[in-house]
């Protein structure tokens, strides 16, 4: 795909404001509104039992699911149960749409195909929406005085900065840190030498990922993160990286002016995540679901909790609430037990 060449002004002005200005705070008035499941868990197996039910009965028309760590297993593989699972609630008239922080790399082919999606999907952490070919239909990037701060961040905390321009990735030069994005089937990080003339002016960049062993992400993240205040969003997804989007970006936001563009509502959504970055997409759902493999800051704001991506949580989350309210599947009992334990 071509890089657009304004990606805040090159679609219908009419269709980038369908975006809430202030979604994150939407979505926390959604999940106060909630019956705390762990709250029912409390005052006994009656009341608890109520509290699942309460997530059973809310009806599911559409599901949201990030990728690595929840679609895909630790080997990156989509498993049949998932696939099977996922096809069954499409036949049910439940549709699945990916919304991942991944670029459309080599993975797209290996994955969606097997689900039949025919929905668009949500990438770069919802910086991207493209249709089910690859077309760009919401595109959101940084500005060029936030890229070359972090371009100047970067050399300062001596980190590797990876730029993700639409389906590419610009780094200064390949290393430990870059190569791990092989793993995950990204595009392949190009080295250009200095970023700073090869991006500024010339490519739009959506966001920008600091790269170091997790122990040194933990000490400088404090101060990126006070460099960077009121002027971007920071947020993690894996180990060892720490990423920039626009200022109010998410995964959740992306979410959203998908759902708007489709003319669906988050209040029949089912969100499905393990990571930081999910945490603004399960608020605003419907039914908030946590793999059994999420960190705590995630478990901590889900309505349940399904097992592992290594377990096939995705499946289990979709038998419970989506094929079981619908009598297509006895559900998974397990989900009930963690419902209440994941707090």
């Amino acid at each position: 795909m071509q890089i657009p060449s304004s990606c805040l002004t090159c679609y219908p002005t009419p269709v980038l404001n369908c975006l809430p200005k202030n979604p994150h705070k939407n979505a926390c008035s959604r999940q106060q509104q909630r019956p705390s499941t762990a709250a029912a868990a409390a005052t006994g197996s009656s009341g608890f039992q109520q509290g699942v039910d309460s997530l059973r009965n809310r009806h599911i028309g559409i599901i949201a699911s990030d990728v690595d760590g929840t679609l895909l297993n630790s080997q990156q593989k989509l498993t049949t149960g998932v696939e099977t699972a996922i096809r069954h609630a499409a036949d049910a008239g439940v549709p699945l749409i990916v919304a991942t922080g991944k670029a459309r790399g080599p993975w797209v082919p290996e994955v969606l195909p097997r689900l039949g999606l025919t929905l668009p999907g949500v990438f770069l952490q919802g910086l991207l929406v493209t249709d089910a070919d690859g077309q760009v239909l919401y595109s959101r990037c940084l500005p060029n005085d936030m890229v070359l701060r972090c371009i100047q961040l970067a050399a300062k905390h001596k980190l590797t900065l990876t730029a993700y321009c639409n389906d590419r990735i610009f780094c200064k030069e390949t290393d430990e840190h870059t190569n791990r994005l092989l793993w995950y089937k990204e595009p392949t990080p190009e080295p250009v030498g200095d970023l700073e003339s090869h991006l500024l002016g010339t490519i739009e960049v959506h966001k920008l990922i600091f790269m170091a062993p997790q122990s040194t992400i933990d000490v400088v993240r404090p101060a990126i993160e006070a460099e960077l205040a009121g002027q971007a969003s920071i947020t993690t997804a894996l180990s060892g990286m720490l990423e920039v989007l626009p200022l109010g970006a998410s995964k959740g936001a992306g979410v959203q002016w998908l759902l708007n563009h489709l003319s669906k509502d988050a209040s029949g959504l089912l969100a499905l995540g393990d990571g930081e970055n999910d945490i603004e997409m399960l608020q605003m759902a419907a039914i908030g679901v946590a793999m059994g493999n999420a960190g705590q800051n995630l478990r901590s704001i889900a309505d349940a909790v399904v097992s592992s991506n290594d377990e096939d949580g995705v499946a289990e989350a979709v038998h419970e609430f989506v094929l079981g309210p619908r009598g297509l599947s006895a559900g998974k009992v397990a989900v009930a037990s963690r419902v209440a334990a994941h707090q």
